[in-house]
């Protein structure tokens, strides 16, 4: 057992004892004195004050860190408010539509689940898609009213303008998990993967304003997503697109950026390291993030307009 966990130097002894089987040393003690490696007198120790010694390094790797997207962006935008949420424990305030977003989100998941099925869903069911999945728990019951119609006239606008390409699914609420820098993973879930009607291959998530973030945030995600989607099928996406569900709302379709691609890298491996050390700063100065956020008392006053 010794000597399998001996790391530098290895001290072999026997302790002659009183009684007759103790006299002498084990025959495995004599064994190893006669193999070559093995000083049958202590070395001399050199002058430890003129060793060059290798510095001294810890056994631990460093930590790895798991990010889900909805942490990462939250460090994108702002890093003391990543830090007073996931660290401090901080929450957002209850808002009357909490749910309605997600719920939103829900409906367009099963239709495109039922798409890759080649179960392509009828105007008639958006009625029923939208009483199954809307969960609006603080809403008064006026509000409720008001968030049930919005979310069909959203879904059956969805519909009639991605009706027909609905059958080119591929993959709905599809999990991945990216390593785009050493100790550092971020998984996620890719709302919609399609083809488009020139057969590239297109990387959707759904936004709606209740789910709003910024736009550099929302590049930033799906490029994460092309990368996370490429680890795990080896298929390289072509473009990517957000899909605006609310009414008037702008949507956009780009190509995947390269450039892009190998920056995140450099952003992600940086978020890893500001956790690792507690770097997490206010921001220096009043922004639209600071006027977007729940905890923006904390750092300081709101700017007075004059």
């Amino acid at each position: 057992m010794a000597a399998t966990r001996a790391q530098k130097y290895l001290a072999l002894s026997f302790s002659p004892g009183p009684g007759k089987f103790y006299q002498r040393e084990s025959q495995f003690f004599a064994e190893a004195t006669r193999n070559t490696y093995v000083l049958t007198r202590e070395a001399a120790r050199p002058d430890e004050s003129t060793l060059n010694r290798l510095p001294s390094t810890p056994l631990a790797h460093t930590p790895d860190i798991v990010f889900s997207f909805s942490e990462l962006k939250y460090l994108f935008e702002c890093p003391y408010q990543f830090k007073l949420r996931f660290l401090y424990g901080f929450d957002s305030p209850l808002q009357k539509e909490l749910g309605y977003g997600k719920s939103l989100h829900d409906v367009m998941a099963e239709v495109h689940k039922r798409a890759v099925k080649g179960d392509i869903v009828d105007t008639t069911e958006v009625e029923a898609l939208v009483d199954r999945h809307l969960h609006a728990p603080f809403a008064p019951e006026p509000l409720k009213v008001q968030l049930r119609n919005a979310a069909i006239r959203s879904v059956h606008r969805y519909l009639r303008e991605n009706g027909s390409r609905l059958a080119l699914t591929e993959h709905s609420e599809q999990p991945v998990e990216v390593h785009l820098t050493p100790g550092v993973t971020v998984s996620g879930r890719i709302d919609l993967i399609r083809r488009i009607d020139t057969g590239e291959q297109s990387i959707v998530d759904f936004k709606s304003k209740e789910r709003a973030q910024a736009d550099a945030v929302t590049r930033d995600q799906l490029h994460i997503y092309v990368a996370g989607y490429e680890e795990l099928s080896g298929n390289r996406a072509d473009l990517v697109e957000v899909l605006n569900l609310d009414e008037g709302s702008r949507s956009s379709r780009e190509e995947v950026n390269d450039t892009l691609l190998k920056e995140i890298s450099g952003k992600v491996a940086k978020a890893g390291n500001q956790l690792r050390h507690n770097d997490m700063p206010r921001k220096t100065s009043w922004c639209g993030t600071c006027a977007a956020c729940d905890f923006a008392a904390i750092c300081r006053d709101r700017p007075s307009t004059p």
